[in-house]
């Protein structure tokens, strides 16, 4: 076997093993086909959980590593140039001023939306250029969570703790309707990003390379910021922020697979097996709490990044 069929094959296991520890095992052993009860926990409770982890980290996965394969950069995931800190600061601004958070998916949306608008916009010098891009994104990124530690600190207390329950980042609150949502902007995304796979690995070799193949650089990278950024609003709306999921998948599947470009469906699995990984450790016990999944996909990614800074270091 080739060395990517082995890789589909053991992530395949490895996903398919997560998924069965999370639905049968999880805090506790069920026997759903004997007991109504554990029938009832499963498909309400479990289920639910380990799906939306499951098409929201395939998501992030993809939508990260289409945006750092067009703007030829590691680095350049969502969650790092501000389509996650906008869809939170969004979110967060809806929490505070309705004083709910029913409406907090939708503040996410418009959030991350108008964020990567504005981040094209801003970039936008008679065409776009990946590094001031770049650049743009993350200074944003910067301001929208100063902005949201703002409304943290302005907020009364109820809509306070409502804010950061959200921006923990958790699978806990999954309900088959927003897995419905989330599923169907995966798989939708997941079309388009795959129809305009050659174009990105294209750009990723260099603007010339692509315009001497007759494609629009600038029409390419609207069109698949855009996708990526309502993934990513998305995902941050049914499960809150889960951070460098999106940055860790793209490089992960290069590094393993050995090949260049987007690496579109492993990006994808390893994206997934990432999310079902966090969601089986918050399920652990630390120091009598449950602690939510956004904060072990944090305590992952930031030495993974630097890990990453130090590698490209050395390759230059």
């Amino acid at each position: 076997m080739t060395r990517i069929t082995v890789l589909y094959v053991t992530l395949t296991g490895l996903l398919l093993g997560l998924v069965f520890l999370l639905l049968v095992v999880g805090q506790g052993e069920l026997h759903p086909f004997s007991v109504p009860l554990d029938r009832t926990i499963l498909l309400h409770f479990r289920a639910p959980r380990v799906a939306l982890a499951l098409v929201t980290g395939a998501g992030l996965g993809m939508a990260g590593t289409a945006v750092q394969t067009l703007l030829r950069n590691p680095l350049a995931s969502p969650d790092i140039i501000g389509f996650s800190a906008g869809a939170a600061a969004g979110a967060a601004l809806v929490i505070v001023v309705s004083g709910t958070g029913v409406w907090a998916g939708a503040g996410a949306v418009l959030g991350g939306s108008v964020t990567a608008a504005l981040v094209l916009a801003l970039a936008w010098r008679g065409g776009i250029a990946p590094l001031p891009l770049v650049l743009i994104g993350v200074s944003l990124s910067l301001l929208l969570a100063a902005a949201t530690d703002v409304l943290l600190s302005l907020a009364p207390d109820l809509q306070a703790s409502e804010v950061t329950r959200f921006l923990s980042g958790s699978f806990a609150g999954a309900e088959w309707h927003r897995v419905g949502w989330m599923g169907a902007i995966t798989i939708i995304g997941g079309v388009f990003l795959a129809w305009h796979t050659f174009a990105v690995d294209r750009l990723g070799m260099g603007d010339d390379m692509a315009r001497a193949l007759g494609l629009g650089p600038d029409g390419v990278r609207i069109r698949v910021v855009a996708v990526s950024a309502v993934m990513v609003s998305v995902s941050v709306a049914v499960a809150g922020p889960i951070p460098f999921v999106a940055f860790l998948s793209g490089p992960l599947a290069r590094q393993l697979s050995k090949q260049s470009g987007t690496v579109l469906l492993l990006s994808g699995g390893i994206g997934a097996a990432l999310a079902l990984g966090a969601e089986a450790l918050s399920g652990m016990l630390i120091f009598g709490a449950h602690l939510p999944a956004g904060v072990f996909t944090a305590l992952i990614g930031g030495p993974a990044m630097l890990g990453i800074l130090f590698l490209n270091t050395r390759q230059q």
